[in-house]
């Protein structure tokens, strides 16, 4: 079966690790219609809420500056934020690749413009690791700097400071475009924002026509979002147990994770699955075919979608 084009759906101006922007064709297919209340509790970079059609949306992750970030973007208008982004690449003298191609600074289609932009962007770093205020022009350098840096991530150490380095690419018109229809997208839409920890979310405004999503990290991979142990066995128990409550009191819940990871298995997400009598559909990451009904035992990584519904 081909594919629908990604681009039909709003695809989020943040590169979030694990984000499920290339699977929204598989994803989305699953997801209830008339949805009063739409729960994304790991929402990274909003993918998947974004295109989920509900009355009011929830947005949810403990990472403050991630939401702060979109917060603050959809409180300015799209030509203060453009304006304000371009000031500061010809402050700091970043490559323009709408304007010129990789060769003219040096770089090429692997290498990027990395090289040129790399002291460039540590000072631009520098400056945000001690701007004295989160005002507007605070989220403004940090979404520049993702622009700039290592796969257009956000990542800050244990002391604060955004700390990855230069990437491979710019301020191009295609991220442009992205970044104005995701703002224009979400200001339309009925959404709030929060930073809970999902075991102390409250889930007791939900009903029956309600969907919680879960995009957790995973247990058996390694990513940015997941380094130093940041999510371990206790964790996923956690919210397999919330799960399970959320199902009790007939609330609808989507669970994406993998089985199994480059030799890996999730033994404790299968012995779940295997207790209770929900619906395990599986998700294919070549991003060109899927087939819902076959499972691919030879793949590195067996994604799954689990619904109670």
């Amino acid at each position: 079966m081909q594919r629908t084009q990604i681009k039909n759906y709003i695809a989020s101006p943040l590169n979030y690790i694990g984000g499920k922007a290339r699977i929204l064709d598989q994803i989305l297919p699953y997801m209830p219609t008339d949805i009063d209340i739409f729960v994304d509790l790991f929402c990274g970079g909003c993918n998947v809420g974004m295109n989920v059609k509900a009355n009011h949306t929830i947005y949810n992750d403990t990472s403050k500056p991630l939401i702060s970030l979109i917060k603050a973007l959809r409180r300015m208008n799209n030509k203060t934020i453009i304006t304000r982004i371009n000031k500061l690449i010809d402050e700091f003298e970043f490559s323009r690749t709408r304007d010129h191609n990789f060769a003219y600074y040096g770089g090429d289609a692997n290498l990027g413009v990395s090289s040129y932009n790399r002291d460039k962007f540590i000072r631009l770093r520098d400056k945000f690791n001690s701007y004295p205020r989160k005002n507007n022009q605070y989220y403004i350098i940090l979404y520049t700097l993702i622009l700039f840096g290592f796969n257009n991530q956000l990542r800050f150490n244990d002391k604060g400071e955004f700390n990855l380095p230069v990437g491979k690419r710019d301020f191009n018109t295609t991220i442009e475009n992205k970044l104005i229809k995701f703002l224009d997208s979400i200001r339309k839409q009925n959404c709030e924002f929060q930073t809970k920890d999902f075991r102390h979310f409250d889930f007791s405004q939900l009903t029956e026509r309600s969907l919680v999503y879960c995009d957790p990290p995973y247990l058996i991979t390694t990513a940015t979002y997941n380094e130093k142990s940041g999510w371990l066995e206790q964790d996923e128990i956690d919210l397999l147990n919330i799960l399970d409550k959320l199902n009790n009191q007939h609330i609808k819940f989507a669970l994406s994770n993998v089985l199994q990871h480059e030799g890996k298995q999730n033994v404790l997400l299968q012995q779940w699955i295997a207790n209770n009598n929900y619906n395990v559909h599986y998700l294919f990451m070549d991003y060109h075919y899927s087939n819902y009904q076959k499972k691919t035992k030879k793949a590195d990584s067996t994604e799954v979608l689990i619904t109670n519904y």
